[in-house]
């Protein structure tokens, strides 16, 4: 069965002349800024298509003031597929395969493919996504690197008619590896096309490196997704670039006039509060023209042209649709404009339309700049304005539309405009003047003394399209020009100012001056800017520059017992965690001894720190004194303090045994570690402290000859005076008679001392020491 919408487009076209067709695919692709942002780099999110793929065409348009030519490099999933060289003049189309920018099969939604574009050249330039099918097109617009960010608001065409042919669709393409995007904020009456549902998934979040894109698609036969979608919060972690509308809408609730609905978004920092849009080519009487706005905060009311009563009071994600009688006719000329006021920052969305023809009214819509004393002065230069890709030929009228600061001298091409051109007056703001002027071809360049901005409406007798171009950047907003880790991280803003002037956490940076600095440290950066005249100088919002937390003292060098395992923290903070065992989790669990690292990334930075896991060195000991079955241990090495034992049982932390028995003892040691402990094994022997020596063969002698094994075997005996008066050697048997030099030494108290070497491997010092008594009789 032929849906009812899709029979009435194939009779209304078969009924056209050709000249007609074509103009019916100018107005399919009215719903975008025809042209962009000049900028170095651009980026394209995908879409998903709801409408048949017959004789489909995508070209890049590309085109710069620079008359030096330069490269212009395109890149899909970071793989460079094509280059052209471009200058003033010359301007270039790139051919892309639909597969890399349109989605056609639901099996390729709501997940992360490899869909989008990325175009970078060496000096600024102007860069159009324009694509088609047999009947319907569309133009994408970058807006540099305005158009990228961390916070977005979504806005489509409201569906009036409830068939699955129209759709919403939003894609998201991520400009930084390890980007976490979450979209709320919609209707719980929202389903989307892979069956969840506002209710059941009030919030979806997803991963997605640099390159990589996510599409969300709804069906327009869901009565919720009419509008739904429309104010649904996207936010990520780091820049991304947004493309949402419809890929196939019906604003004006008849079946003829379905269209592509489909632009870049631009984040939350570069929109504005006060609007200027000028009507494209419907009668207003068909309520084709107008604008969606798209509130970001609560309580923001909005005002149309003069009017002190707000026409819509809205929360953030609130919508309101403005119709085409919000436009005014300037003396009666049949030129038509509308100034949007509010008291917050919105976005709008504008609609326009390309035919004075009910039966054949076609919308279209695309996102505008805020009026701001920071436009540019010159637009130059937008290539091939009357030019799409297609699978034949058209010629279309093309209308230049221009919006400047009051007074302003404004030319095109070189030819200053004037009489029926414009300039006209803005109903609610005397500062600002549109102008018109009709039948523009080729390569535009738009030159004022003051701030403007273009746009194109362009039809032939049914059909129409449009758009804005430029200004998307002339709010002073912060970017990063290259890199992400300091030092190498080159920050930059727009560099069409007359003066610049950098700040740290509120204080001037001396010396920066220029619309790139190279942060040294992580805080809180701005730029104020001036563009010179009566505009007051302007601070961007902060740019926080953000520094991976350093490694904290979870990372230490460990000392374990050799027998032991331990763990390894690299501590909170990072996304990202490499260690040398392969492990990706913040910590290591059993790692022995050896040496480890781990590579931990944060925001795009990456550092290597190391760690090393060491055996505890065992204490040693150095030797044990004993005196009077007491002994006394003397510990070095390991960790102090120092427990002791002679069971390995009872610990003390005194190192004094007394009352020691004679016989074999071992004495243990551990220190803090608290490893194994070592032990020493000697015997207590028994001391003789008394000798007679008169020839009776009872205590005659001191002898220690059973120790003549002993390592450093030491026997000696002084008198009180220090003078030794014995020596025990292997000759003498380590025994003493009481002599000295072969005589009797006078009875008295004499001092010994007793060493020797245990045969362990800390080689432990054994010494007793005492009194000996000396009884000779004469």
């Amino acid at each position: 069965m032929i849906p009812k919408e899709i029979f009435y487009h194939t009779k209304q076209w078969s009924a056209f002349s050709k000249k007609l067709l074509f103009g019916f695919l100018l107005l399919l692709f009215a719903s975008n800024d025809l042209f962009s942002q000049r900028d170095t780099e651009h980026w394209f999110a995908p879409m998903m298509s709801r409408l048949n793929r017959n004789n489909d065409r995508q070209a890049l348009f590309l085109s710069t003031d620079s008359t030096v030519p330069f490269p212009v490099t395109i890149y899909n999933n970071n793989i460079a597929i094509g280059t052209v060289t471009i200058s003033k003049g010359n301007p270039q189309t790139f051919d892309i395969p639909m597969e890399l920018m349109i989605a056609d099969s639901q099996t390729e939604l709501f997940k992360a493919t490899t869909r989008g574009l990325y175009v970078k050249g060496k000096k600024p330039f102007f860069c159009t996504f324009r694509f088609s099918v047999k009947a319907h097109a569309e133009i994408l617009t970058s807006k540099g690197k305005a158009g990228i960010g961390k916070k977005f608001y979504t806005a489509y065409g409201p569906i009036t008619i409830s068939s699955s042919v129209y759709n919403f669709s939003c894609g998201i393409l991520a400009t930084e590896d390890n980007t976490t995007v979450t979209v709320s904020g919609y209707k719980p009456s929202v389903q989307f096309s892979n069956g969840t549902n506002g209710t059941n998934t009030p919030s979806m979040t997803f991963t997605l490196n640099k390159g990589q894109s996510y599409i969300l698609d709804g069906l327009g036969n869901i009565p919720g997704n009419q509008t739904g979608f429309i104010g649904a919060k996207i936010e990520a972690t780091k820049p991304i670039t947004v493309t949402n509308g419809n890929f196939n809408g019906q604003i004006v609730g008849s079946n003829n006039g379905g269209d592509i609905l489909m632009d870049q978004s631009i984040p939350v920092e570069r929109i504005g509060d006060e609007y200027v849009l000028m009507k494209g080519m419907a009668l207003l009487a068909e309520n084709t023209e107008g604008a969606i706005v798209v509130a970001t905060e609560n309580n923001t009311r909005v005002f149309l042209n003069d009017e002190t009563t707000p026409v819509a009071v809205l929360n953030e994600g609130e919508s309101y649709r403005i119709n085409s009688t919000g436009y005014i006719s300037q003396n009666f000329s049949g030129h038509y404009n509308m100034r949007i006021k509010s008291t917050k920052k919105i976005y709008v969305y504008q609609l326009m339309a390309g035919t004075t023809s009910r039966s054949d009214i076609t919308p279209g819509a695309n996102y505008i700049p805020p009026l701001s004393c920071f436009l540019p002065k010159k637009i130059d230069e937008i290539g091939m304005v009357d030019i799409m890709p297609y699978y034949t030929t058209f010629t279309p009228a093309v209308k230049l539309n221009i919006i400047t600061e009051a007074g302003a001298s404004v030319s095109v091409n070189g030819v200053t405009l004037s009489g029926t051109e414009g300039p006209y007056p803005v109903t609610g703001n005397p500062n600002w003047q549109t102008y018109s002027v009709n039948n523009v071809t080729g390569n535009i360049t738009v030159q004022s003394t003051k701030a403007v901005t273009a746009g194109i409406a362009g039809g032939d007798d049914a059909v129409g399209y449009g758009g804005y171009f430029a200004g998307f950047s002339s709010i002073p907003v912060i970017a990063k020009k290259n890199g992400n880790c300091i030092p190498g991280m080159i920050l930059e803003v727009d560099d069409s100012y007359a003066s610049y002037q950098w700040n740290f956490n509120g204080e001037p940076i001396p010396g920066a001056t220029t619309n790139t600095y190279s942060p040294t440290k992580a805080g809180n950066y701005t730029v104020t800017v001036s563009v010179g005249g009566s505009c007051p100088p302007e601070t961007t919002p902060v740019f926080e520059v953000v520094m991976p937390p350093q490694i904290p003292t979870l990372l230490t060098d460990k000392v374990i017992c050799v027998n032991e395992t331990t763990t390894l923290d690299g501590g909170p903070g990072f996304q990202s965690y490499e260690w040398s065992t392969g492990a990706t989790t913040q910590s290591i669990s059993n790692a022995g001894v050896g040496n480890y690292w781990v590579i931990v990334g944060y925001n795009g930075c990456f550092s290597k720190y190391e760690a090393s896991v060491t055996p505890a060195a065992q204490p040693v000991i150095k030797n044990i004194d004993l005196d009077n079955k007491k002994a006394t241990l003397t510990v070095i090495g390991g960790k102090p303090p120092y427990s002791y034992s002679t069971d390995n049982i009872n610990w003390q932390i005194s190192n004094v045994f007394t009352n020691l028995p004679n016989g074999q003892h071992k004495f243990y040691v551990k220190d803090s570690y608290n490893c194994d402990p070592v032990a020493v094994e000697m015997t207590v022997i028994n001391i003789i402290n008394a000798i007679t020596p008169n020839g009776d063969n009872i205590n005659d002698m001191v002898s220690y000859s059973e120790l003549r094994y002993k390592k450093d075997l030491s026997f000696s005996v002084y008198d009180r005076y220090g003078n030794n008066v014995f020596k025990g050697t292997a000759f003498n048997n380590y025994t003493w008679d009481g002599k000295f030099s072969n005589k009797k030494i006078l009875s008295g108290t004499y001092w010994f001392e007793i060493s020797w070497k245990e045969s362990d491997k800390q080689n432990t010092a054994i010494k007793y020491t005492g009194w000996i008594l000396v009884k000779n009789r004469e």
